[in-house]
């Protein structure tokens, strides 16, 4: 196989490299997180104040090593180091965009042995209270995302690199529709279908290892005309 700089590839992290949101099982063990996540979805409250109030559980009962703690017992997909190599091997720039907290987040990529892949997420900041920092936020996007996936993506990416997103869930939307390549399950899969968006739907990474080194090896890669032009859009906005 040839290798190929031309790829950019971003990964959400809950649910797509671990088996479990460890964000939701989090909340769960430490608040009040059916109520919250109800009022969500129901666009009751923003994801931001969904963030806020669900870190007021975690005041008072958690330390940061804590939050560590509780991340260890969590898996990854078992092909995930396996597509990491093949991504370092092949000269691809991996990076992980996600909506939840680095404070569990590297303590995993360090288990793992896996912990020199770029992360963008939210923090946690520790004192007398917890309180949810969003270094990556945006006023000119209304994705369901408090992590701006889709400025990340756009900022980080020059504009002859092809995108591939991969993603599972609702905070992966906007990426996706901006991206070139784009792999989903579960949510976001949904969503690419009910809106005619371009996929490869996929179990695990061995799935997704397989598919783009087929796409790579048959010279497939291209860039998707909707995405280049939803990115030209978004340029302007900002």
């Amino acid at each position: 196989m040839k290798r190929n700089n031309s790829l950019i590839i971003y990964c959400d992290f809950d649910g797509t490299i671990t088996l479990k949101d460890i964000s939701d099982e989090l909340f769960k063990e430490y608040g009040d997180f059916d109520i919250y996540q109800s009022k969500l979805r129901n666009k009751e409250i923003t994801i931001t104040e969904y963030w806020y109030q669900l870190c007021t559980y975690l005041s008072g009962k958690v330390t940061k090593e804590d939050i560590a703690n509780f991340a260890d017992k969590f898996e990854i997909d078992q092909y995930f180091r396996m597509f990491y190599k093949f991504c370092k091997i092949n000269i691809i720039n991996l990076y992980i965009i996600s909506d939840g907290f680095v404070d569990y987040i590297e303590p995993i990529l360090k288990k793992y042995e896996i912990d020199d892949i770029k992360v963008f997420a939210n923090k946690l900041l520790f004192g007398n209270n917890v309180k949810a920092i969003f270094p990556y936020a945006t006023e000119s996007c209304n994705c369901n995302c408090a992590s701006c996936k889709r400025n990340i993506l756009l900022t980080k990416s020059a504009s002859e690199e092809i995108i591939v997103y991969i993603g599972d869930g609702y905070s992966d939307f906007c990426a996706a529709q901006h991206s070139d390549i784009i792999f989903a399950k579960k949510h976001l899969a949904t969503f690419c279908n009910e809106n005619k968006i371009p996929h490869y739907p996929y179990k695990n990474f061995w799935d997704i290892y397989n598919i783009l080194n087929k796409i790579i090896f048959n010279n497939k890669i291209k860039k998707r005309r909707q995405a280049e032009l939803m990115r030209k859009k978004a340029f302007e906005w900002e």
